[in-house]
């Protein structure tokens, strides 16, 4: 049995490069804010190879059966996975050794892959073990990249390091019950995605026809010049994080379900929604997303009949909604354009995602744990974890370097 992820959406075709341009009318003043501000926010279509020394999700384990062959792509690189016989996970090359067949086109006969041209077989370490009318030739193998299972996930390593532990920060909290777990392929770069995601500021804009319908627009928040906002107003009961390399995290506080308070914090809330989106860098310009979602109410919902399929169906939605955005920042950058050029107080959590991948891009985080330019101390978790609430992302902080900081200055 073979299972594949299908595109949502054509990729944009890639247009005539273009200079940013600044506005003419800037002083050297105004330049030098610009120049502040751009530190450290470089954009990049290309995945660095600095962020394949990480564990990814590549799948999720209820979809890996004994029988099933899995065929994904990781940093432009083909892959398969599959069950060896005792029912451990194991990741190889999707490339046969011999005529560079795709190996996913075949089938597993005891624990290991059958080619469909010639028959050669591979076990999970990628050595060929049987050469069906020709005699046996010694050392012909296939990469394999380092897997295990944990916390409801297939993880692979495509580094050239020595792995750490696996994350543990991919489970949803205690009292929940996973009703959906979906996965998709979609035409934009993962770092993109995964900014859009932690993006909270546009859902009553983008989502209007689908989760967000009937959302407040926050008001216009005014401070007094070098002062702070405090932490504590929430715009949302919404709490969000970003744990590296591609993972983002959301827990949503409802006061029934489909409809979500103003003035507290999800911890206030009785019911929430638990969100966690993996963006993996795919094959160039795509990004496989794996997307679970968690409930802590409403348990007896996962038995109904067809209901996956409506969950399926409600993800696409949304994510349709946010891929027509997305797609285009995507052509503009193709042609020299800057999705950072003007950072808001409400971009702070993309903001850190961004710096945190520059960071990793120039090689200043060996470790491939910390994010935000920010040590494990200051962070309080040793996977890295970049989270707040709705309240943190809308609230102002000293030099923060945004441009309605700036304006008020």
């Amino acid at each position: 049995t073979n299972s594949s992820s299908t595109a949502a959406l054509p990729r944009p075709a890639a247009k005539d490069p273009r200079p940013y341009m600044q506005n003419p009318g800037s002083s050297s003043s105004s330049s030098s804010k610009r120049a502040r501000l751009d530190r450290g926010l470089r954009s990049s279509l290309d995945p660095e190879p600095a962020l394949k020394e990480f564990w990814y999700p590549a799948e999720f384990s209820s979809s890996l059966k004994s029988d099933t062959l899995i065929p994904f792509e990781l940093f432009d690189e083909p892959w398969v996975l599959f069950r060896d016989a005792d029912g451990r996970p194991s990741c190889i090359r999707d490339e046969c050794a011999h005529r560079a067949c795709p190996l996913s086109v075949g089938q597993i006969v005891n624990g290991k892959v059958s080619c469909a041209y010639h028959g050669w077989e591979f076990d999970g370490d990628g050595s060929c073990t049987k050469m069906p009318s020709t005699v046996l030739c010694r050392n012909v193998a296939v990469a394999a990249l380092p897997c295990v299972e944990k916390d409801g996930f297939i993880w692979v390593w495509p580094g050239e390091g020595v792995p750490p532990e696996v994350p543990t920060t991919t489970q949803p909290p205690p009292g929940y019950t996973i009703h959906a777990e979906i996965k998709l392929e979609v035409p934009v770069e993962h770092g993109l995605l995964i900014e859009n995601l932690l993006d909270l500021a546009h859902a009553p804009f983008t989502h209007q026809a689908t989760f967000a319908k009937d959302w407040p627009v926050p008001e216009v928040v005014k401070f007094h010049a070098n002062k702070l906002l405090s932490g504590q107003w929430d715009p949302y009961p919404i709490e969000m994080g970003f744990q590296p390399p591609c993972m983002t995290i959301s827990n949503i506080g409802l006061a029934q379900p489909g409809k979500i308070m103003r003035g507290v914090t999800a911890q206030d809330c009785e019911r929430h929604l638990h969100q966690l989106h993996v963006c993996a860098p795919s094959k160039k310009g795509y990004t496989r997303v794996l997307y679970r979602m968690s409930m802590d109410f409403w348990g007896w919902i996962k038995y109904v009949p067809r209901i996956g399929e409506l969950w399926k169906s409600v993800a696409g939605q949304v994510l349709g909604e946010d891929l027509k955005l997305v797609v285009g920042q995507q052509d503009r950058l193709e042609r020299g354009g800057d999705t950072w050029a003007n950072p808001v107080s409400y971009d702070k959590l993309g903001v850190r995602y961004r710096r945190w991948r520059n960071g990793v891009a120039a090689g200043r985080l060996p470790d491939g744990t910390i994010g935000g330019g920010r040590s494990r101390e200051e962070t309080g978790d040793e996977n890295g974890m970049i989270s707040m609430s709705a309240g943190e992302l809308f609230r102002l902080d000293e030099n923060e370097g945004f441009v309605d900081q700036q304006a008020q200055a």
